[in-house]
């Protein structure tokens, strides 16, 4: 499964959206409204003084500009930014979070990034260097960041690298979002048993090795009351058929997320992991059967419906805030129920 790494999307230009002036609406109706004050402000110059002149020719042209419906250019869903940016209010107000593992609009990791973003967080970004340029950096001037750093995150320096020019750069970090994962295609396909030698350390190395690495390099710079979570899955739990040394790598992360927690408690720091329901994204079309798990998925969760990357997102901003400010260590399921099911079954089947 490849949450972070070898995925590709493309941004869709937007199209204007025509407007009134296109067929003699409100624009036109400005412009001749502008045109016919001009005779009556001439004519009442003689009998009027001039800062009354003034505040009647304003006041006539105001009006219909005012009243004006200029067309806007049609912003997609997931790159609209508020009007005014330098007010934006939230539970994260103030807070300052850097996200790891986006690769295109529909990352998980993306959904958060946004999620934290309109909750009033400053939001930087690190992913694949070979992703930054067409995939990464567009999504993030959208949302007016200005952080955007590439890192191969089996490289300890390049880590160490991007957490000193954040703090050089933005100073403390109160939320960091672990969303990485690597296995082998060909392991990730047959038997588990048949996993390389190779592919199990790449998989562990990129998949659980990488949020130690992380979390060292952060801790000097997030004070009490900081956030870190990562993304696991059900298959650490249960055995999902081709996900194999994932859900093994999962299972360490959960793990890990653990004794992280308990390392950094005392600091005044929580570490979590959300774990995800399947979510239709480019990386999960990479595994066999996703198709078939997705489409039966919403018939057999009690909360019969499919998992966003929004509901991810949800979950994500109460863990960055204060409302979860006694939870760390946990696991917490975004998958509408089902991890719940003793045996998963659509209603007619029973």
């Amino acid at each position: 499964m490849m949450q972070a790494f070898g995925v590709v999307a493309t941004l869709t230009p937007t199209r204007q959206r025509p407007g009134a002036a296109d067929n003699g609406g409100p624009t036109d109706l400005m412009k001749l409204t502008k045109s016919s004050v001009a005779p009556a402000a001439k004519q009442e110059s003689a009998s009027t003084p001039e800062s009354a002149r003034a505040q009647s020719v304003a006041a006539a042209v105001e009006v219909p500009t005012a009243t004006a419906a200029v067309a806007k250019p049609r912003v997609s869903r997931r790159l609209s930014r508020p009007a005014d940016d330098c007010v934006r209010e939230g539970l994260l107000k103030g807070k300052k979070a850097l996200v790891f593992g986006v690769a295109n609009d529909h990352s998980i990791a993306w959904g958060i990034a946004k999620g934290l973003y309109d909750q009033g967080a400053e939001v930087g970004f690190s992913s694949m260097a070979s992703l930054i340029k067409r995939r990464v950096r567009p999504l993030a001037a959208s949302i007016g960041s200005t952080f955007v750093e590439g890192c191969d995150v089996r490289d300890d320096d390049e880590i160490k690298k991007v957490f000193q020019r954040w703090h050089a750069k933005e100073g403390n970090l109160d939320i960091l979002v672990h969303a990485v994962a690597y296995a082998e295609k060909e392991d990730l396909a047959g038997n588990f048993s048949a996993t390389s030698r190779d592919g199990f350390h790449t998989a562990f190395d990129i998949s659980v090795y990488s949020l130690i690495a992380m979390v060292r390099e952060a801790r000097p710079y997030m004070p009490p009351g900081s956030s870190i979570m990562t993304m696991t899955y059900y298959g650490a739990e249960k055995v999902v058929p081709h996900y194999n040394v994932m859900g093994v790598a999962k299972a360490a992360l959960e793990a890990s997320t653990r004794y992280l927690a308990a390392d950094l408690g005392p600091s005044g720091i929580r570490v979590n992991a959300i774990s995800a329901g399947p979510i239709r994204t480019l990386s999960a079309h990479g595994i066999a059967g996703f198709k078939l798990m997705y489409g039966g998925f919403k018939d057999v969760t009690p909360l019969r419906s499919n998992i966003s990357i929004e509901d991810v997102a949800g979950t994500a901003v109460y863990l960055a805030s204060s409302l979860s400010g006694k939870t760390t260590g946990e696991v917490i399921y975004v998958d509408g129920g089902f991890n719940i099911l003793g045996l998963p079954v659509a209603d007619e089947q029973l």
